[in-house]
């Protein structure tokens, strides 16, 4: 009896003690989870103040501010989103080019860091009086400044990048793959070769491949990785999709009217059409088909436009392609353009919800960009020569070659309906931007890309069978359409 009452008084005095350490542990747990919340709200309002201020000081570099007015701009922003630099232990740091990241070294970009310890309440329990946190942004006054003119625009599927089959693809530019398919997002084998300025993959992509003209599949003129592939990386450092730079592209009208379109196989001053169709449908191309040359003037084309032979001369404007698409074919077929510009629609609008009026009934409701079998191209779209500096974009379509409508058809996976393509044994010479955010781009079967001063923006994008695409002098201070405040980081 003894025993046990001892025993039971040495109980009593241990449980008092390890209930106040649980109590302890129980409160600091709570203090600490309550604390981390703490550092995640001002986590994201910093975050939005640095994107604030980012903003801020690439809208003072696109409007041609000198470095201090770019710089107190991003400050001033930051102050009134509430950071202030030296205010309870706020840092707030605007690099103007950025000293980190993809865009280091960027004259049109600004980078804005903010650093501050959040004060603890709880925490402190555990002697940690306060939790530091970092955030960054970088805003850029003008995307295309030599930074990217590749762009690839589908989020997931599996070789939306491919370059195969001894193709070259040499770009002096950055490439930016959105596909976050794990294993190959991107694909160049087969003795393919891409050169660049900077690869990135938001997925993964092949590996072990080799180059036939000499060294790797991949090559990139930075110091980094090549490509940079998010696969693997802590997602703090993963790149993100890059936004479809010609989000806020406007198009032009289209007049779908009775009566828009010129009578069958004829011109007027407002485009041409070919031959009707049927008596309720659309138009077929209007066609060139001749041993000589034929003079063609900018307008709406009810049923798109279709070199079979002969030599197109395109004067300086604006072309409508009305269903029917652009289409250059066979080793007789030439067509020229300084100056141009293609929008492609469908005959009916695109997003048209009557049945009848389907852009995808036949080529003449609606048709892509399609160079073929030897054929030869020379486009090059209206110079950004504008505006005080003399080299700004002013027109929508100002440094835009091809624009496809983005209410088109849409292709669904890489290969697939619709493709626009420039094939077999072409020579193409394409100044300007080809705009097909939502479709397939394709250069095959041992055709000639030289799309100088240029951008490419297609969902998919595939160079094979021999093909070489150059993308030669990249215009990206001045003559860009790419011209536009945006984060980037």
């Amino acid at each position: 009896m003894v025993e046990i009452s001892s025993l039971g008084r040495k109980m009593k005095g241990i449980i008092a003690p390890l209930a106040v350490v649980s109590l302890l542990a129980l409160i600091a747990m709570a203090g600490l989870a309550l604390d981390s919340g703490k550092v995640y709200s001002d986590y994201r309002r910093a975050q939005t103040a640095a994107d604030a201020a980012a903003l801020a000081g690439a809208f003072e570099k696109f409007y041609g501010r000198d470095h201090l007015t770019i710089v107190t701009a991003a400050n001033a922003e930051a102050i009134v989103n509430g950071f202030t630099q030296g205010n309870q232990g706020i840092n707030v740091e605007i690099n103007h080019p950025p000293l980190s990241g993809f865009y280091i070294g960027d004259p049109f970009s600004v980078e804005v860091i903010i650093t501050q310890p959040t004060l603890t309440f709880f925490s402190q329990i555990l002697d940690i009086d306060s939790i530091p946190y970092k955030v960054r942004a970088v805003a850029n006054g003008n995307t295309a400044s030599g930074i990217n003119c590749v762009y690839v625009l589908d989020n997931e599927q599996k070789k939306a990048f491919e370059v195969t089959s001894d193709s070259v693809l040499d770009a002096r530019c950055g490439i930016w793959v959105n596909s976050d398919d794990s294993g190959a997002a991107s694909v160049v084998e087969s003795g393919a070769c891409v050169k660049a300025g900077m690869i990135t993959v938001v997925g993964g992509y092949t590996t072990g491949q080799t180059c036939d003209l000499g060294g790797e599949a991949y090559q990139c003129d930075n110091n980094g990785n090549c490509p940079l592939s998010g696969m693997g990386l802590p997602p703090e450092e993963s790149p993100l999709p890059a936004p479809d730079p010609f989000a806020g592209l406007t198009p032009p009208t289209v007049d779908r009217t009775s009566g828009a379109c010129p009578p069958e196989e004829s011109c007027n001053a407002s485009g041409c059409s070919g031959k009707k169709k049927d008596s309720g449908g659309p138009y077929e191309p209007y066609t060139i088909d001749t041993n000589g040359s034929v003079d063609l003037f900018s307008g709406t084309y009810c049923g798109g436009i279709l070199v079979k032979k002969g030599t197109a001369n395109l004067s300086t404007g604006v072309y409508i392609l009305r269903g029917g698409g652009l289409t250059v074919e066979g080793a007789d077929s030439e067509a020229i353009g300084p100056g141009v510009s293609f929008y492609n629609t469908c005959y009916w609008a695109c997003d048209d919800p009557d049945s009848d009026h389907d852009p995808e009934k036949g080529k003449e409701w609606f048709w892509t960009l399609d160079i073929n079998s030897s054929s030869e191209v020379n486009f090059s779209a209206p110079l950004c020569n504008g505006g005080a500096s003399g080299s700004e974009c002013v027109n929508d379509l100002d440094g835009i070659l091809f624009f496809s409508d983005r209410d088109a058809p849409s292709s669904d996976n890489p290969g697939s309906y619709p493709l626009n393509r420039i094939d077999s044994s072409v020579t193409a010479t394409l100044a300007g931007a080809i705009y097909v955010g939502n479709q397939h781009l394709k250069f095959h079967s041992n055709s000639t890309g030289n799309p100088s001063d240029t951008i490419l923006v297609s969902k998919f994008l595939e160079i094979s069978s021999g093909s070489t695409v150059e993308i030669s002098n990249f215009t990206g201070s001045g003559g860009s359409p790419l011209k536009r405040v945006t984060l980037v980081e």
